[in-house]
Parts: C-alpha cells; sequence; structure tokens
C-alpha cells in the first residue's frame, strides 16, 4: 500500500514522483503511472535499482473490485493541489498573450477554471458557470 507520494523535478525540469510502500522510497519517471499513484492505493510493481535509487516500473493497481483501477475521492488538500496546478497551466499558456493586465487574469483564471472541470469532471466542453462574468472582451455579442 502507497504511505506517501512526492512530486518532485529533476535538475534538467523532468517531473518525477517519490512513492513510500512498505517504509522504501522509489522514484517514479514514466508519468502514465502519475493519476494512479497516490496515497493509499494498493499496487503490485517491479524496480529497477540504479545506484543508491530503486526506480518502480510495471505499477499496476490492485483493488477489492478486480476492475484495477482506485476509486479517487479528492480531499481539501487534492483539490486545492489541482486548482494550483490548473492556474499555474493556464498562467504558463497565456504568458505571451498581450492584453491589459486585469483581462489576462480573468482570461487566466477562465482557463484554469475550465481546466480544474476537466479534471474532476471530464468534461472538456463543459461550459464555464457564469458569476456575471462574461466574455472578457473576447468576440461580439
Amino acid at each position: 500500500m502507497i504511505e506517501q507520494v512526492w512530486e518532485n523535478e529533476s535538475r534538467k525540469g523532468q517531473k518525477y514522483l517519490t512513492v513510500q510502500v512498505g517504509g522504501e522510497r522509489y522514484s517514479v519517471w514514466d508519468d502514465k503511472y502519475f493519476d494512479t499513484l497516490q496515497e493509499g492505493v494498493t499496487v503490485d510493481f517491479d524496480y529497477k535499482q540504479s545506484g543508491n535509487f530503486k526506480n518502480m516500473t510495471d505499477v499496476e493497481p490492485v483493488d477489492g473490485n478486480g476492475n484495477g483501477q482506485p476509486q479517487y475521492r479528492p480531499n481539501g488538500k487534492d483539490r486545492q493541489i489541482a486548482r494550483m496546478s490548473c492556474l499555474k497551466s493556464a498562467s504558463e499558456i497565456l504568458a505571451p498573450v498581450q492584453l491589459d493586465p486585469e483581462a489576462k487574469k480573468d482570461l487566466t483564471i477562465e482557463t484554469a477554471r475550465f481546466f480544474e472541470r476537466y479534471v474532476f469532471e471530464g468534461e472538456p466542453d463543459a461550459p464555464a458557470q457564469q458569476n456575471g462574468g462574461g466574455n472578457h472582451g473576447r468576440g461580439s455579442q
């Protein structure tokens, strides 16, 4: 069972996870496993020793209902982390866009909310909830 998960980044900017299982720490470099590796999830895995490091490979979740996928239940911290990630991604995507600062801020937040809906609801085309916002100067009425 996964006891703890840390998100990391190498000196060269590559993202990886450190996962603690049975008191041992393993590195995970293959991002296809990142969504599966969460605290409390039981996994079967192989690992390869690389110097002082153990690199987890061939990860398979194990659950009681046999479908191989853990049931995801985001808590407050998970949602906060996901929102920060969505905001960072939106900021990076919109960094080169030339807009006045207020319009750029609104567009960044709107984009981050779109990403967040996709992450938690899986609906990339879901319309944004309108909180009296509008289209922030894009397009015509």
